[in-house]
């Protein structure tokens, strides 16, 4: 198989294994054998990140246990955060600590009239609870496995994220999630669901409310109270919290009755002036679990409730801490109730802890499994199964080959609703397309929405983009409601809440989706596959080749979490970077973006991350190919931007900025090829996981383009399902002739031929002229081999400036021959020149972004520096030392990066003494956040949603340490330095340092 005949690469992408379900499903695919990572073993292990969940994990924590907590949520509290149920409810008894401080917020200012608590005020208060009480937890995990140890007792789960699938093993399980679903997969006996019509509650925040027959709604509390901003032009400078009850059809308990629950709710709740909405919907189960003991009396209060209707029949070490309890329906709405829920966790959690203790550690662990009977479809299931810190060593569990139950058939299915899934989605459908597309959020748009960027700036905005509602700018929830309203009226499906995590493949055919959802796991099979996750995850575990930090130079675009206020529209954050396979990384984000940002409404469910993992395509993307306005015959989008990096930027790393060439605005092609990864067939990738350099992204990125490019891999994506034949062999004429009635692409890409190679005209213009245009550079770079043998004799036949100019680039090409000129230039400078900071745009006082710095991020001297080390030459060696001994911490950052890739790149010796000395002075070394209360103590609070310092101070100490290491060290100053960065919770920084310490040789620039 595909699989296996990679070996070498599948060590580090192995397949992945399947769910267990309390019945078989009708339709089942096999999954093979395999090993599953284990994340950590605990005493008591927290399912669910509820109120009660929380109580638990804190008192048992604080009864001595060792706690772990996996919520399935990006946040805490989702019985109040994610139903917006923020108020107290009557009769409901808050006398605990906790529950007080979940209803005290301090940005109330109103007393007298006590609105609901901020959903942020609720996630942060919770936060801190788990972290004062030593509890280890993370975010986004849904649980798809009970392991089980040698006598068959469960003994932990296993989770499925965004870096995969793994393991915790723990003595005791309380599944704290909302309709049990650990027990479920332990195979905890449950009554059984009723078909028909179920009664949901739902909540939203502003606008008016809409009844209809099987639909009521009543004004919870008193109002969120301004003065807000107004760009809905709302009715009212008051937002009402409005809860809905509905009378809602399902035919069952399955993904797709939920999901289609769901989207009737939302569109019978809908309002142009509502604000935010609700993220799940709120219902008593009515199927609750067969326990030990029934609690069979009136509610009596939290306390009173016997801990056997918490315990199912038969099944030991296991605690299900909610409203599918034992008890009464009424007792349950009581039971769900946030004090009650905190009371009763607390009870479990120290329960647990003395169970707990009474224990020895499980042995034997394992996941069981049965292979199907027989398989609807041949295939594998596949799945990075790296661990949640991708770069760190763990133990493993065996799992048995076993069944995996099929959730569904579609044409199409787009992993990824955000700002070119939805697109894509809605193209697909429309082409007639049966499409599903699965979203781990609540919402479509990404960016554009939940991700608060709620304007165009730079991007071609014809073709698609000019049909989409909102116009430049728009109001957030009016553009979620466009987006879902156009997907199911082109026939769509979409799933909430779920995760793609994996991919059924037979051989190198994609085949389907392995989808983690709040019900369990399964496989979604598919014709073909649109990776829209912008982050290469689907592409990546079905054996894609792709790129991504390692031991080379790396830069990345900043990222955030936004924060987002009520009447707010425009939002975003740009104050660090994020490794979004690292789950650590993305706790950690989320946990210092809270303590940011205390004061706001909420904080958006996803990542602003400007740049992800990307594939290696059948064509990688280039700076070069943008700045030389490269044609190809496959084009089927076109970009519109300036060389944009973000509000507080990132450092470039294509040499053609060395020579001195800027990036200005410009029309760039985008070839079809760049969705198609290497190897794989039954797959498109669209979003930033397209196959394209770290430099080329910024051209790339902008809303408009990635609409219109989510779009023509929709239309692509359906044509191939129709059609039955491989991506590769698309009608590609047939889609273009599409796009251009569609006005996404002008009508020269049917006729447009690839323009490389460069011809010899052009190169020899480029040579000749520069010395007086660095902007040559990109032809020169695009044609090294050609254009090396006339830039040497240029340089013998100049002088001058000119000279200097052909030692330059003749240096970043590797050529020695202008070595002397460049040293003696580097030493006449007594002093460095202005470098570059990280910070490349300021705000006017209007409000206004201005741009510093157009993109090089290198000064004059830094470009020389960089040169001179790209020769390979030694003989740099003394000139840089010479430099580098003015460099101390008040320094620009571009100084210390140019001088560290310079000596690593020569790898003397002879560097490393200088290089520990700089290390050594006082503000440069210390800077790795090993711990989260160190992120906390370093991340700027306040206002200030873009902060650079932390970023900027870590990566001169990596950069300088990585140097120092690939020149032989000093006193194991640079090795002890990377160990250190090792551990940073920042997955980048950890990635990186990692790589390096493994790799057995030193590595030049160009590596």
């Amino acid at each position: 198989m595909f699989l296996h005949r990679r070996a070498a690469f599948v060590a580090s992408f192995t397949m992945c294994a399947m769910s267990t379900v309390a019945t078989r499903a009708a339709d089942e695919v096999q999954e093979s054998a395999r090993a599953i990572p284990v994340v950590c073993e605990v005493d008591v292990l927290v399912v669910g990140g509820s109120t009660g969940g929380v109580a638990a994990a804190t008192s048992a924590a604080e009864a001595g246990a060792k706690v772990f907590l996996a919520a399935e949520r990006p946040y805490l509290g989702d019985d109040m955060t994610a139903t917006l149920r923020l108020w107290q409810q009557p009769g409901d008894q808050c006398d605990t600590s906790l529950a007080q401080q979940l209803f005290a917020d301090p940005e109330q200012k109103d007393k007298s009239l006590v609105p609901p608590a901020r959903p942020m005020h609720v996630k942060k208060t919770l936060d801190d609870a788990l972290l004062a009480a030593g509890v280890t937890y993370l975010y986004s995990c849904l649980p798809c496995d009970v392991l089980r140890d040698a006598g068959g007792r469960p003994c932990g789960i296993v989770m499925a994220n965004r870096a995969g699938r793994q393991a915790v093993i723990a003595k005791v399980i309380v599944d704290a999630t909302t309709r049990a679903t650990v027990a479920r997969m332990a195979g905890a006996s449950f009554r059984a669901f009723p078909a028909g019509l179920q009664t949901m509650k739902y909540v939203v925040i502003g606008g008016r409310m809409h009844e209809s027959p099987g639909v009521t709604a009543r004004i919870t509390a008193p109002p969120y109270r301004g003065p807000f901003p107004n760009p809905a032009k709302t009715s009212s400078g008051q937002f009402q919290v409005i809860e809905y009850t509905l009378q809602v059809p399902m035919a069952g308990d399955t993904e797709a009755a939920w999901a289609a629950a769901e989207q009737l709710v939302r569109s019978k709740t809908y309002d142009p002036e509502q604000q935010f909405t609700a993220d799940s919907l709120y219902q008593v189960p009515p199927d609750s679990m067969h326990a030990r003991q029934a609690y069979v009396g009136p509610w009596q209060g939290a306390q009173q409730l016997p801990l056997d209707a918490l315990r199912p029949e038969g099944i030991s070490n296991l605690y299900v801490l909610g409203a599918c309890a034992d008890v009464p329906r009424p007792a349950a709405e009581h039971l769900l109730q946030p004090g009650a829920l905190i009371v009763l966790g607390t009870r479990v959690g120290k329960t647990v802890a003395e169970d707990a203790a009474g224990m020895t550690a499980p042995t034997g662990v394992h996941l069981p499994g049965s292979p199907p009977a027989k398989p609807v479809a041949e295939g594998d299931v596949c799945e990075v199964l790296d661990g949640v810190r991708p770069a760190d060593q763990s133990a493993t569990v065996p799992q048995d080959r076993r069944a995996l139950p099929v959730l569904g058939r579609y044409d199409v299915v787009v992993v990824g609703g955000g700002t070119s899934g939805a697109p894509a989605a809605i193209a697909a459908a429309r082409q007639g397309a049966k499409t599903l597309v699965i979203e781990r959020v609540h919402a479509l748009g990404g960016l554009g929405t939940v991700g608060t960027v709620a304007c165009y700036f730079h991007g071609y905005r014809g073709g698609f983009t000019s049909t989409v509602g909102g116009g430049d700018s728009w109001v957030i929830e009016q553009k979620m409601e466009w987006w879902r309203s156009e997907l199911l009226k082109a026939g769509g499906d979409v799933w909430f809440g779920a995760i793609g995590c994996g991919a059924f493949v037979l051989e190198e055919q994609v085949c389907g989706v392995v989808v983690a959802t709040p019900r369990g796991r399964g496989v979604v099979l598919a014709k073909v596959v649109v990776d829209a996750t912008g982050n290469a995850d689907i592409a990546a575990a079905a054996g894609a080749e792709c790129q991504w930090t390692d031991d080379r130079d790396f830069s990345l675009l900043p990222a955030g979490v936004a924060p987002r206020q009520l009447g707010a529209t425009v939002g975003g954050a740009d104050f660090c970077i994020v490794d979004e396979t690292d789950m650590v990384d993305v706790w950690h984000l989320r946990v210092y973006a809270k303590e940011k940002h205390s004061w706001v409404f909420d904080q958006s469910p996803i990542i602003d991350s400007r740049e992800r993992r990307r594939i290696v395509g059948e064509h990688m993307l280039s700076l070069l190919d943008e700045l030389n306005d490269r044609t190809y015959p496959d084009t089927i989008a076109v970009a519109e931007s300036i060389f944009d990096h973000g509000p507080t930027g990132g450092y470039t790393t294509d040499p053609v900025f060395w020579a001195g060439a800027h990036a200005a605005k410009r029309v760039v092609n985008i070839p079809y090829r760049v969705c198609l990864p290497k190897g794989l067939d039954g797959i498109l990738v669209t979003a930033l996981g397209i196959s394209a350099e770290h430099d080329a992204i910024p051209m790339v990125r902008m809303q408009p383009d990635l609409q219109n490019l989510g779009y023509a891999v929709g239309v692509a994506a359906a044509m191939t399902a129709q059609s039955g034949r491989p991506t590769r062999e698309i009608d590609l004429h047939a889609l273009q002739q599409h796009l251009v009635e569609m006005e996404n692409v002008p009508e020269r890409v049917l006729t447009d031929q690839d323009s490389y190679p460069l011809s010899d005209e052009a190169v020899a213009a480029a040579v000749r002229d520069f010395p007086t245009d660095r902007q040559n550079a990109t032809v020169i770079l695009a044609a090294p081999k050609r254009a090396l043998p006339q830039l040497q004799q240029a340089f013998d036949a100049s002088k001058g400036p000119a000279r200097e100019a052909y030692a330059q680039i003749l240096g970043i090409l590797g050529d020695n021959r202008g070595i002397e000129n460049m040293i003696g230039t580097v030493r006449v400078a007594k002093d460095w020149d202005n470098g570059w900071n990280y910070r490349r745009w300021r705000r006017d006082a209007d409000g206004t972004f201005r741009v510093i710095d157009p993109g090089p991020s290198l000064s004059r001297l830094d470009r020389l520096i960089l040169a001179l080390g790209n020769t390979g030459d030694r003989r740099a060696v003394p000139a840089i030392v010479e430099k580098l001994r003015g460099l101390d911490a008040d320094s620009d950052f571009s100084h210390h990066r140019a001088v560290a890739l310079a000596l690593e790149a020569l790898a003397d010796p002879a560097a490393a003494a200088p290089l520990a000395e700089l290390l050594s002075k006082p503000g440069m070394s210390g800077h790795a956040h090993t711990s989260i209360e160190i992120a906390l103590e370093r991340q700027s609070p306040g206002p200030n949603r873009n902060n650079v310092e932390c970023r900027q101070n870590s990566l001169r100490e990596l950069m300088l340490a990585r140097a120092l290491y690939r020149c032989g060290d000093n006193d194991r100053l640079g090795e002890n330095t990377l160990r250190g960065y090792t551990q940073d919770l920042r997955g980048h920084l950890s990635r990186h340092a990692h790589a390096l310490l493994t790799k057995s040789h030193p590595s030049g620039v160009f590596d």
